[in-house]
């Protein structure tokens, strides 16, 4: 073979992996774009929670302040029940895109933490008129309450586990691809639509548990251990419960335990699944 020829087959073998990685880049930018979306349409919804699904009606001081922590929490974390789907399929993207489990591990982590960061800055922007009716609280409230509110031991961990919770869903996404790689060689018409029918789906089922959960007044460990096998449903609850002091940090350890449990299990049958088809 002459010099000229093997040059033009190396190159031609390059290409399909240049064609990969560009690939990859472009599900991580339209997953920015996504959980950008998600982050900014929930906002409003996030910032008059209270008064739709616990209380509608507060009335005295208390329940105003319990009504501005819930809405001021559940602002700041807009996003992070829905978005960890879009971490979810992004990591089975990479998956399917980039040969061998510890390659996608490589791209999926930092693409998680990525998409944690991308959330959080959306959900400040768009929490800036409930930080500022905490702002007319401090100053006018006729009651002395904490006003200090993102400070809170208890809502910097609530914060930490959820944005946790991204790059854990795209390690799970990169197990769960590994396991069904062999549908995903179908076409990204059929791949996309049921990824949407699951998404909405499930997501509509834990959305319904963990709203239920999050106006209730009961914890029994079978809940938590429940909602931990549910994920993303500890999320809202974890918020919310936060947010009114009602065992907030069982539900945080739920959604955190949650995430890493399916995270290590997917991974690691992904990671038997692999060798034995090798």
């Amino acid at each position: 073979m002459s010099e000229r020829t093997s040059g033009g087959a190396t190159e031609l073998r390059r290409a399909p992996h240049r064609w990969r990685v560009s690939g990859s880049w472009l599900a991580v930018l339209v997953a920015i774009v996504l959980v950008a979306v998600v982050a900014a349409a929930l906002g409003p919804h996030n910032a008059d929670f209270y008064q739709l699904w616990v209380y509608f009606d507060p009335q005295t001081g208390e329940e105003q302040y319990q009504n501005l922590r819930v809405d001021l929490f559940m602002a700041l974390t807009s996003g992070f029940f829905w978005n960890q789907f879009v971490a979810l399929f992004l990591g089975v993207f990479l998956a399917s895109r980039l040969r061998g489990i510890s390659r996608a591990l490589v791209a999926a982590v930092p693409a998680g933490m990525l998409l944690a960061a991308v959330n959080l800055a959306v959900a400040w922007q768009v929490s800036a008129d409930t930080r500022r009716r905490l702002d007319w609280w401090s100053e006018n409230a006729s009651a002395t309450f904490p006003t200090d509110l993102l400070a809170e031991d208890g809502f910097q961990r609530v914060l930490a586990a959820g944005l946790a919770g991204y790059p854990l869903a795209a390690i799970a996404g990169v197990g769960l691809g590994t396991l069904v790689a062999p549908m995903l060689r179908a076409s990204t018409v059929a791949n996309t639509l049921l990824a949407v029918v699951a998404t909405v789906t499930y997501g509509g089922f834990t959305m319904i548990v963990g709203g239920w959960v999050a106006t209730a007044d009961y914890e029994p460990v079978a809940l938590l251990a429940g909602l931990a096998l549910l994920p993303p449903a500890p999320v809202t609850p974890a918020v919310v419960r936060t947010a009114l002091g009602d065992h907030g940090d069982a539900f945080t350890v739920a959604m955190l335990v949650g995430n890493v449990v399916w995270a290590t299990v997917l991974i690691a049958a992904g990671r038997l699944v692999d060798a034995r088809r090798a």
